[in-house]
């Protein structure tokens, strides 16, 4: 009786303390949930496509959620079968041969936080705040980085392009560095010193050399507006403006004049009558989005009356027929469609992301006076940047509650 008291004593103990050691694992295990049910949602990147072949009613035709994180100073980019992307730390490749039905194919990390890329040929420069890495995307299923420069440690890079090869880095002392891209790597050619940052609206490329346009005054007669408009090659950056996009004979600024943060519209120089003020056209997306919608959606005007759309800076969107009929709506800026995050040109039209999920299209033919064409509607999402191709738009987004 003794021996099967005491197997029976050790058996009730290895039971007990089996039992206690799940116990415990199942209460570190719920721990460890509860612990993870407190961590923030994984921030991701949205992917979406917008069919525009019928510019005047664009839809959205695909949409793919990417588990890494983007912010306002990463962008996309187009180059063939494939769309580019910049995360916070990853370049991320999309084939996007079939438009409604994109697929992730890979990505590369970098080992500090990185911000935008350009594309020339075979090689993606992705810019960090010091320095900018090439990528070989020759096989744009496997990326290779392959060389990397950085600018002086008191130096930060503000914005960057490149042209034929040549790349251009503004810092943010106000100093422009030239390099070279040759072999996979970079051959540092000069640094130039922006002379008058408070007046520069134009930076164009002259190889291994850049010309510096300035403005003596803000009015549009002067002569840097129509040197700035008659030139190629413009560098996407200058100190006046926070965004600017040259194609196809059109230039666009994002403007510094108004607190919604629009557009400057810089007229083609196939004008018939190139008259100095003619030149620029200031143009606000929230007013005419507005207007827009009053015209086309609430359809309350008088059938048959040709109407312009004004607004000025009372915040007021006003329509005048040629009858001289007129009517005001009232709005706040940024209300509606949010501030202005990109907007790329293609062909005859502007695409325009707003920060609050709006996507606008704009013509751009000198010889039309209604600019809005249409808007779509981005459900829960938050546009940083688009790219544009032959009948699509290609948009990254973060989710709204991000």
């Amino acid at each position: 009786m003794r021996k099967l008291f005491d197997k029976s004593s050790i058996t009730f103990f290895i039971v007990m303390l089996t039992a206690t050691i799940n116990a415990g694992c199942v209460l570190s295990v719920i721990e460890q949930n509860e612990n993870a049910g407190r961590v923030d949602k994984p921030q991701e990147t949205i992917f979406t496509v917008i069919d525009t072949t019928d510019v005047k009613n664009p839809s959205i035709v695909s949409s793919i959620h990417l588990p890494f994180h983007s912010g306002l100073n990463n962008n996309v980019i187009l180059s063939d079968q494939y769309a580019y992307v910049t995360t916070e730390t990853d370049l991320l490749v999309i084939d996007v041969s079939n438009p409604k039905q994109p697929s992730y194919q890979t990505s590369i990390s970098f080992p500090e936080t990185i911000t935008k890329a350009h594309v020339s040929d075979d090689h993606l420069i992705v810019a960090s705040k010091g320095k900018f890495y090439l990528v070989n995307v020759s096989d744009p299923h496997q990326p290779e980085l392959r060389s990397q420069v950085g600018l002086h440690h008191s130096n930060a890079i503000t914005d960057f392009d490149i042209k034929d090869s040549y790349l251009y880095v503004k810092d943010v002392n106000n100093y422009i560095h030239i390099y070279y891209l040759v072999n996979d790597s970079f051959i540092t050619m000069k640094t130039v010193e922006i002379e008058f940052p408070s007046d520069l609206v134009g930076v164009k490329a002259m190889g291994a050399d850049v010309e510096q346009i300035v403005l003596k005054s803000s009015y549009p007669g002067d002569y840097g507006w129509a040197e700035v408009a008659v030139s190629t090659d413009l560098l996407e950056f200058n100190c006046v403006h926070r965004k600017v996009r040259s194609n196809n004979g059109h230039l666009v600024f994002a403007s510094r004049r108004y607190p919604c943060d629009d557009i400057t519209i810089v007229l083609g120089r196939d004008r018939y009558q190139p008259i100095t003020w003619k030149w620029l056209e200031d143009y606000n997306i929230e007013a005419n989005y507005l207007a827009h919608l009053y015209l086309t959606g609430k359809k309350t005007l008088p059938k048959g009356i040709p109407t312009d759309v004004l607004y000025d800076n009372r915040y007021e969107v006003q329509f005048v027929s040629q009858d001289q009929w007129t009517h005001t709506i009232e709005y706040e800026p940024n209300q509606l469609l949010g501030i202005l995050t990109d907007f790329q040109i293609y062909d005859n039209f502007l695409y325009v992301a707003n920060s609050k999920g709006f996507l606008s299209i704009l013509d751009l033919d000198v010889h039309k006076n209604k600019r809005f064409i249409s808007a779509t509607t981005i459900q829960s999402q938050q546009p940083t940047s688009i790219a544009v191709g032959q009948n699509y738009v290609y948009m990254i987004a973060t989710p709204e509650e991000q």
